[in-house]
């Protein structure tokens, strides 16, 4: 008998003896369909070995045909194959999602997001695990020199989401590509008692290490985080920099009753927007969750000015409109803006809604 068609008949008796709210674990009542699960967990992988792929089943628990659509797989490394065609009330369907490893080493954490066609039901699948690096030469390793001769792994630490009052270190690759012995410093961009820096004192030619950067944001640290590193040899001058790049973000234990930030629509559209005129727009922000959702705090490029203020909470199953006052300084071209939210949602504590205009 096929997996579907085994989860259709487990997910109905469940529906008959338990109800929708035991049965969605979490999720509401009013959900139309419900996943067998919605995070996988791959555990380590090797790079070597290629894409890994995860089947997510569904069923439509509703009375009306059912369509998903992706809204976002999180970067180019992950890809989603699902039926596009309408599921009809009490039929099962699939979501695979598929990562590849390539360039990838390390942990991962992608999220891919999916809605329903009509009410625009929200949906989070999530895949992680832990990719192995695979072996190679010294200039594929390692290809991006910093100064001539010392190159690394790569170009940017990303940091993901750091809780407060925590700190999570990265390692990046570091080689002497040279014929001479090197004696390596080393000088943070923005001075900033969160990075702490360890770097080999010496290379010898052909030799590798690792230069550690550790991101520990103080209780009370809420934002977006960037920085760099510059790796260098010592009486040269300074050339690339390691870019960081992160958030610093609320301290949230996951649980099934943790609060769940949805809006809609997905974007703020301000129409057409002449520069120094005010244009408005707004969306609708959601707590799907089962606890109060905080907005911590808000990012805003200038210009952009919300009515959700630090502090406010969305009850759950509530909903806040969250309003956008735009004004474009003159000479503004094609500009990209956003509205960056910090909340106590720990599926996604930092989400962005993107501002869509068109400059006269």
């Amino acid at each position: 008998m096929a997996k579907t068609t085994v989860f259709r008949i487990l997910i109905s008796a469940l529906i008959l003896t338990c109800g929708f709210s035991a049965l969605a674990q979490g999720q509401s009542p009013e959900k139309n369909i419900v996943f067998d699960d919605t995070t996988w967990d791959f555990g380590e992988i090797k790079e070597a070995d290629g894409p890994v792929s995860h089947v997510f089943n569904y069923l439509n628990v509703s009375d009306k045909p059912v369509t998903l659509f992706l809204v976002s797989s999180g970067c180019s490394c992950t890809t989603v194959k699902y039926d596009g065609n309408a599921v009809p009330p009490g039929e099962a369907s699939s979501v695979e999602v598929i990562f590849d490893p390539a360039g990838q080493p390390g942990q991962f954490h992608q999220v891919v997001q999916m809605l329903t066609t009509g009410d625009r039901q929200q949906f989070n699948l999530v895949i992680e695990g832990v990719v192995a690096e695979r072996e190679k030469p010294i200039d594929q390793a390692f290809p991006y020199p910093l100064v001539k001769g010392l190159q690394v792994s790569v170009l940017t630490a990303r940091y993901g989401f750091v809780q407060q009052g925590t700190s999570l270190k990265k390692a990046v690759g570091i080689a002497n590509a040279s014929e001479e012995p090197m004696r390596l410093t080393y000088r943070i961009d923005k001075a900033d008692p969160a990075v702490k820096v360890t770097v080999p004192e010496t290379l010898k030619p052909g030799e590798t290490d690792w230069v550690v950067i550790e991101f520990a944001p103080e209780k009370g640290r809420i934002g977006s985080f960037n920085n760099g590193v510059a790796v260098y040899l010592q009486g040269q001058q300074q050339g690339k920099s390691i870019a960081l790049e992160g958030y610093s973000v609320t301290t949230v234990e996951k649980s099934a009753n943790s609060p769940s930030l949805r809006f809609q629509p997905t974007m703020l559209d301000f129409g057409t927007v002449r520069p120094r005129r005010k244009a408005k727009a707004a969306v609708t922000l959601y707590n799907d969750g089962a606890s109060p959702l905080t907005i911590v705090k808000a990012e805003l490029p200038d210009g952009l000015e919300i009515n959700v203020k630090q502090g406010t909470e969305i009850k759950p199953k509530g909903s806040l409109k969250m309003e956008a006052t735009l004004t474009l300084p003159e000479g503004a071209g094609k500009t990209e803006y956003r509205v960056r939210l910090f909340t106590n949602d720990p599926q996604r504590p930092v989400r962005d809604v993107v501002c869509r205009m068109t400059v006269k």
